[in-house]
């Protein structure tokens, strides 16, 4: 069990100091709420010796050790790059919201997407949202995310959230894949199409946005390339 400072912000208490305690670690890919979109992306991978999921969604046991809450992480090469998803934690009261990122290996994806994705830590922002005070207006929602590499600062990623599963889709998804006990459960969502495909670059801002109520989280992260030693 990993245990953790947050900050909780809610619509009628303001923002509030809370630990919480994390058990299991899941990432979703090929989240997609529109499955011919997502089956055009299984098929542009596979053009490149990405093999498919065995289903749609997949779903990706992490370790608790992947999990980061700094704002630098390492990896072994440059073809990595982050992936702005909303998260899903279950405090054992109530639902949460934050933001994450699921960093990825893109070398080692063509070999193995699970290894891919173990490679590289998971960043995690400290804000929470209540799930209860943004169901209403969920689609509302926006994930953007910027990069940074050789050619400068631009953005990466930028949509609503209607390009991805709801969370009571998704979480339906998951019971039926057996994860029937999920509280206490840090869950990546999959992410919102890139701009202009993957880039590999130095640093990774990222925000979940609520137009409705006027209010962001935001994180960001640099990624230095750590060398491996024999």
């Amino acid at each position: 069990m990993k245990k953790v400072t947050v900050y909780v912000e809610s619509v009628e208490k303001g923002i509030k100091e809370e630990e919480i305690h994390i058990k299991d670690v899941l990432v979703v890919g090929y989240g997609g709420r529109d499955l011919k979109k997502v089956q055009e992306h299984i098929d542009e991978l596979a053009e490149i010796g990405v093999a498919p999921p065995s289903t749609i969604p997949a779903v990706y046991p992490m370790q608790l050790s992947n999990l980061s809450f700094e704002q630098a992480i390492n990896v072994a090469r440059k073809e990595t790059s982050g992936e702005a998803e909303y998260v899903l934690f279950h405090n054992g009261t109530e639902w949460l919201i934050t933001l994450g990122s699921d960093h990825t290996d893109r070398f080692l994806e063509i070999e193995d997407i699970q290894l891919s994705k173990e490679a590289c830590p998971k960043p995690l922002a400290t804000k929470f949202w209540r799930l209860e005070d943004v169901q209403n207006h969920w689609d509302q929602l926006y994930l953007r995310s910027w990069i940074t590499d050789e050619q400068g600062r631009r953005k990466y990623q930028e949509h609503d959230l209607t390009s991805l599963l709801s969370v009571n889709d998704l979480l339906n998804k998951l019971e039926g894949f057996g994860y029937k006990d999920i509280s206490n459960t840090v869950i990546f969502s999959g992410t919102v199409p890139t701009l202009e495909g993957f880039v590999y670059g130095s640093k990774f801002e990222y925000e979940l946005a609520d137009p409705v109520l006027n209010r962001k989280i935001e994180s960001s992260y640099s990624i230095a390339i750590q060398e491996v030693r024999v």
